[in-house]
């Protein structure tokens, strides 16, 4: 566990969800808000592509995804 922290914290890009993900690595309580950022930054490769929606239309965590595109439903 402490490598993928290690990881996360060298590599990882400053966005939501990554303070949240090491924060559950570390064994505490995450709200219901936190944990869906953490997922969303793990999932995402630790947002390597920047701060953008996933397109991941069928994960049924991205209507609440943090950089989802608020234009697509239009």
């Amino acid at each position: 566990m402490d490598t993928l922290k290690n990881e996360i914290t060298r590599n990882g890009k400053s966005a939501q969800g990554k303070k949240e993900l090491l924060k559950h690595l570390d064994g505490k309580k995450l709200t219901l808000r936190q944990a869906v950022a953490a997922q969303c930054y793990s999932c995402t490769g630790y947002y390597a592509d920047g701060k953008v929606d996933c397109g991941m239309l069928s994960c049924p965590l991205h209507p609440f995804m943090p950089y989802k595109n608020t234009e697509r439903g239009k």
